[in-house]
Order: C-alpha cells, then structure tokens, then sequence
C-alpha cells in the first residue's frame, strides 16, 4: 500500500495515540502544523482517504473511528464488521 506523506504521518499520529480520542484541532496541528489556516474539514477528507486504504471495509471501519462531535481515534483492538 501506498501512503502519501500526509497520510503516513496520520498513521504514524494514531499509532502514536492509540486508543485516544483526536480532535481534529490535534490533528490539524500535529500533522499540519500551528500556523495551519485552512479548513478544518481537510482532516475528514484525509481520514477517508486513509480508510480507503487500509480498511477492509471502509464504510465499517474497523481500525479508524470516528469519535462524533469530536474527531477521531485508532484503536488497538480491530473490530470485525
């Protein structure tokens, strides 16, 4: 599989953070940095991009979810849909 360097650093934030609950403002200065001025949605964008990747089924995603109202987190456990 190939990752580009924004989703490698993506992978590498939650592997870093697993089972934590990112907030896209976490994960917006983390992998896009401080200074950041675009919109925040850019981390949903690239996270299904990522799940398109990774996921077995990313419309059940069983390693990236999504923590509503807040952002996202990894989890250690992979869930089977």
């Amino acid at each position: 599989m190939d990752l580009t360097p924004t989703e490698y650093a993506l992978m590498k934030l939650f592997l870093e953070n697993t089972d934590a609950s990112l907030s896209r403002d976490d994960i917006l200065n983390a992998v896009w940095g401080q200074d950041y001025t675009g919109e925040v949605k850019t981390v949903d964008v690239h996270m299904r991009r990522l799940r398109n990747k990774i996921e077995d089924d990313p419309s059940h995603p069983g390693w990236i979810h999504t923590v509503w109202g807040h952002g996202y987190k990894w989890s250690s456990q992979h869930e089977e849909h």
